[in-house]
């Protein structure tokens, strides 16, 4: 019995390595018995392990101390030397991607050398439990954010796909620079995707697709470049299923360019001029609802308006809806486009924008895609210069709103169900209101879905 109780309080998985029980159980040198606070010591060990690189017993520290990398981690952090021990690898990338938050941050890396370093007081009893251990490793993740993985498309590659930055490949542009459709064939994604590891490659698999937008940046110097940078980093964390996400970064000379998806029917303006009309209502009130979600999104997450106006919005092949938060606008209709979706709030008080803003222009976008029109279709512009909008509220007003539906939607006897045409109209008006009254994204989405419900229960019964 004796023999049994001393097996059950030897360490789990010990090793024959006799470096391996004097760097890891340390008490156990001193007394021959082992406590639950040698594990913690043991775990806060494993910790230094892990942000090393290395075995606790190699050669390296058992050589500053016999008592190897825990000795040596305890007296490098009250020296504040303990960053020398991280190991390069976590710090430096692949030749093909660029890691966003690969390497510790210093509140992250605080955090955790913090509490690492607890683990390996020399007083048992002042060892933390293994409850606070949890929390302050969370802490430590929480602080650190999501690593994001961008590749890293080479000048001459962009430069080989947009022939030279041409002006046939330019379909917008911002204060900041221009942007260009670029091609990429599916081995190039598939060679620099190569070097990302399995999980990563599933996670990236969606961004196998030949057609991207580059962003090219003016020629800007190292402060620029540092705020370019620090926005890089604003814009890798927005993941929704509406949001088109940046793949990849070119940093060279000095410029830097930003690669975003791209969708194959590019962007909902494109469409509203060529291809609307085969879309039906149901498909529309998909559409407004997906980039009504991706807008929430990111009213939670930023605290800055979008911009949203259709130019920004893309469609994919399925024409789903993806929000481009880079704010760029199609090159001859910049000034036109900024005034058609400009709230008026913005004109007649403090000059600056909100979210409130931005349910404001949406709900021209909403009129867009009912009337299947742009807001600065001449049409529109010859009796307003403000285009779409005021027309919209007006004839809302007098009843003659659903005179301005699609000509197509009408020869279709679309929508199925009047109670969906009646329930968009109404959120779409009241998004062009006073900015005190106008609705929330989360009321808007709800009037959305009912207007679906509404048009899919139309469509069976017409069946």
């Amino acid at each position: 019995m004796e023999v049994l109780k001393h097996k059950s309080k030897e360490p789990i998985n010990p090793s024959a390595n006799r470096f391996h029980c004097k760097t890891t159980y340390p008490e156990y040198q001193a007394r021959c018995k082992y406590k639950r606070e040698s594990d913690i010591y043991s775990f806060g060990v494993v910790l230094f392990e892990v942000l090393s690189g290395s075995l606790a017993y190699e050669h390296v520290y058992t050589r500053d101390d016999s008592r190897g990398l825990g000795a040596v981690a305890r007296k490098r952090y009250n020296e504040g030397t303990l960053k020398e021990l991280i190991d390069p690898n976590i710090i430096r990338d692949d030749d093909g991607v660029f890691t966003l938050n690969r390497g510790p941050n210093q509140a992250s890396f605080d955090a955790f050398s913090k509490i690492a370093s607890k683990c390996l007081t020399v007083t048992q009893s002042r060892r933390p439990r293994m409850e606070v251990i949890i929390k302050e490793l969370q802490n430590a993740l929480t602080l650190q954010g999501e690593t994001t993985v961008l590749f890293k498309f080479r000048l001459k590659d962009i430069e080989h796909a947009t022939m030279l930055f041409n002006e046939t490949y330019l379909i917008g542009s911002d204060k900041n620079g221009k942007v260009y459709e670029a091609e990429f064939s599916h081995s190039y994604i598939d060679n620099r995707s190569s070097l990302l590891t399995v999980g990563e490659k599933n996670e990236k698999r969606s961004i196998k697709r030949i057609i991207a937008a580059v962003h090219r940046t003016s020629k800007i110097g190292w402060q620029e470049r540092q705020g370019f940078l620090a926005d890089l980093q604003m814009r890798s964390k927005y993941k929704h299923p509406n949001i088109a996400c940046l793949i990849g970064i070119c940093v060279e000379d000095d410029e830097i360019i930003f690669v975003y998806e791209h969708a194959s029917n590019k962007s909902l303006d494109k469409y509203l001029k060529r291809a609307m009309h085969n879309l039906t209502w149901t498909h529309r009130l998909h559409i407004c609802l997906e980039i009504a979600r991706g807008l929430e999104y990111l009213h939670i997450k930023m605290d800055d308006h979008v911009d949203i106006n259709s130019a920004n919005v893309l469609l994919d092949k399925n024409c789903r809806a993806k929000i481009v938060i880079s704010k760029f606008h199609p090159t001859n209709q910049e000034a036109i486009s900024m005034k058609v979706y400009q709230d008026p709030t913005y004109e007649e008080t403090t000059r600056l924008l909100e979210k409130k803003s931005d349910i404001y222009s949406f709900g021209v976008v909403l009129f867009e895609i009912f009337c299947g029109r742009l807001a600065y279709d001449p049409l529109y512009m010859a009796e307003n210069d403000k285009g779409l909008a005021p027309i919209a509220c007006q004839c809302f007003k007098d009843g003659t709103i659903e005179r301005m539906i699609d000509q197509k939607l009408r020869e279709e006897r679309a929508p199925a169900s009047q109670e969906s045409l009646h329930t968009f109209l109404k959120v779409a008006y009241q998004c062009l209101g006073e900015a005190a009254k106008r609705p929330t994204m989360d009321l808007v989405i709800q009037k959305l879905q009912k207007a679906l419900n509404f048009q899919m229960i139309g469509v069976v019964e017409d069946i």
